[in-house]
């Protein structure tokens, strides 16, 4: 991001305090906090144990970040990681972001529930690549999040994986899940 982009991010990080608080854990490697207004509490018994990866559709992380600003999209993910690896966190990790609809894992509906939201810029068109800076910031964000909860393997999935009716999505197309899980 530029440093004009940085300032506007922070800028809206301190005119947005009043309605926001800080997110916790605001994880160590998060380049900005830009709140989102589309997420809720999550139900008292969930648990989180659960990462799904989504592609943006976008070209820039400022995209992204303004888009899920906007109340009327109703969309938005915990964290955003840009082309250079750059994370923007959206919704604090205990709240429920609004990113994977009508989803299914393993026989629990309700993905959102349980989960935490990777938004991953790439246009989800097969040929534009994800960098090595996105697979090692995912990496970084899923280690960091297992000292917290107990997210399996199993449980590191693709949007396209869980979304109902099968094959309502298809992000993130070509993302390497074996190059992630080799990171971790």
């Amino acid at each position: 991001m530029s440093l004009a982009v940085g300032t506007v991010c922070i800028l809206v990080l301190v005119a947005n305090l009043h309605r926001y608080e800080p997110p916790l854990p605001l994880l160590p490697f998060v380049y900005a906090f830009v709140p989102s207004p589309n997420c809720d509490e999550r139900p008292s018994l969930s648990v989180i144990n659960c990462v799904v990866l989504h592609s943006t559709v976008t070209h820039t992380t400022e995209e992204t970040t303004r888009h899920f600003q906007n109340p009327f999209s109703k969309v938005s993910a915990h964290l955003v990681v840009g082309k250079a690896g750059e994370v923007v966190q959206m919704v604090p990790i205990e709240k429920r972001a609004w990113h994977a609809g009508t989803s299914i894992l393993e026989g629990q509906e309700r993905v959102n529930n349980f989960s935490v939201g990777i938004e991953i810029v790439n246009l989800n068109d097969g040929n534009d690549e994800y960098t090595e800076m996105q697979y090692f910031a995912i990496a970084g964000i899923i280690r960091f999040l297992r000292t917290r909860y107990t997210i399996s393997d199993s449980h590191i999935v693709s949007h396209a994986q869980i979304a109902l009716p099968p094959g309502r999505k298809s992000d993130p197309i070509k993302f390497d899940f074996d190059k992630l899980k080799r990171l971790l």
